[in-house]
């Protein structure tokens, strides 16, 4: 039984990555992805070199580990998870032996030692969190929390294909995948290739990077690749795991007629896998449906594989509520350590409610998707 955790906040990465590795030898380790060394080393070298690490020890045995990177908005400067909203699923690095021994003011202990460290942080905004895995309560949570107006969906495939495609009108799904096919065939062939190598990766990557470009245009949202950091980040974690076993991250794309028209990347997590992210090409196959028929054939697959879940990651969409049967809930927390950091935080609460209350009407939803199309082309 521990009777009193010690924080200690880590700026320097190359000592505190090595954590990970002490960790893991001594106590088996649970984490969130996005949590995992891989990740944390590649955004730190080349997305924002501005991160840290705040871990709680027993002693000199590191228990927590809560990686973290230092952004700018506006005039507020706060910490959150590395990835920024490419991080999702987030949960912090735990000794499984003393996971459960975490409590409320080890926490808020960390949060100190935050703040003392960096005082030139306003404040810590910790998105998208898990609140269990493996059976561990997500510690972090004891701070003020908020639900994410985002769910996360999934399909649990241990019933196999045949009865995963029944949850939604299976006849019209196996129909409308075999017209595509044929379209395919007709305009010179198909086929689903998988990255192997690093310039393979990259190369899928590149070109889904110009489709989420044109994509986002029109649509009117903020391209979150954009930077050129983001890119380089995507490209080597990608890259370093393309042809490795086992999967960790992988690139998949549906050619027809030898041209990518859809590209999905994916992270191997546990026992099933989650679809990090997807784009499709804006050209004469969109009114074939490549996206729907890449997801088709990769579920198809990860039942022949024996995955047991297959995420869509977060967000709601209709294609997805078609395969899943899973809904997660995913939770915010945050601190305000100035007067600025704490208007932020309110605000930031607001807007959450905000965009619940539109996400979860139907009607106000769909207007605001299509306000926010117009707007973007009256600017383009």
């Amino acid at each position: 039984m521990i009777e009193s955790l010690s924080p200690r906040i880590l700026g320097n990465m190359s000592a505190a990555l090595a954590l990970w590795d002490q960790m893991a030898g001594e106590n088996d380790l649970v984490g969130g992805l996005p949590q995992s060394a891989a990740w944390v080393r590649n955004w730190h070298d080349h997305a924002n070199a501005d991160c840290f690490v705040a871990a709680l020890y027993d002693s000199e045995t590191p228990v927590l580990l809560l990686p973290l990177e230092v952004v700018k908005s506006g005039s507020i400067r706060f910490a959150r998870f590395p990835g920024g909203t490419h991080a999702n699923c987030n949960f912090p690095v735990l000794a499984r032996d003393h996971a459960a021994e975490i409590g409320r003011s080890d926490i808020r202990s960390l949060t100190r030692a935050i703040r003392q460290a960096r005082p030139d942080i306003d404040a810590l905004l910790l998105s998208r969190q898990v609140d269990l895995l493996e059976g561990f309560s997500n510690p972090l949570l004891h701070l003020d929390k908020t639900r994410n107006p985002n769910p996360v969906l999934s399909a649990s495939l241990s019933c196999g294909f045949d009865a995963v495609t029944e949850r939604s009108n299976a006849k019209r799904k196996r129909k409308k995948h075999r017209q595509h096919a044929r379209r395919y065939e007709e305009a010179g062939g198909h086929r689903i290739v998988t990255a192997t190598s690093a310039a393979e990766a990259t190369a899928m990557l590149d070109r889904f990077f110009a489709m989420k470009a044109e994509r986002f245009a029109k649509t009117g949202v903020t391209d979150v690749f954009a930077d050129a950091g983001v890119r380089k980040f995507f490209r080597s974690i990608f890259g370093e795991a393309a042809g490795n076993e086992p999967d960790t991250f992988e690139m998949k794309a549906l050619e027809v007629a030898g041209r990518s028209r859809a590209i999905i990347g994916k992270s191997y997590w546990m026992d099933g896998l989650t679809v990090e992210f997807g784009g499709i090409a804006e050209d004469e196959f969109v009114s074939a449906s490549p996206g729907e028929f890449l997801f088709f054939e990769d579920i198809m697959q990860a039942c022949q594989d024996g995955m047991a879940v297959y995420s869509f990651g977060i967000g709601d969409e209709p294609y997805k509520r078609d395969w899943c049967d899973i809904e997660q809930p995913l939770y915010d927390s945050m601190v305000g350590f100035t007067l600025k950091g704490r208007s932020y935080v309110a605000a930031y609460r607001v807007r959450n409610a905000a965009a619940a209350a539109i996400k979860k009407n139907a009607r106000l939803w769909a207007v605001a998707k299509k306000l926010r199309g117009l707007h973007a082309r009256k600017h383009s």
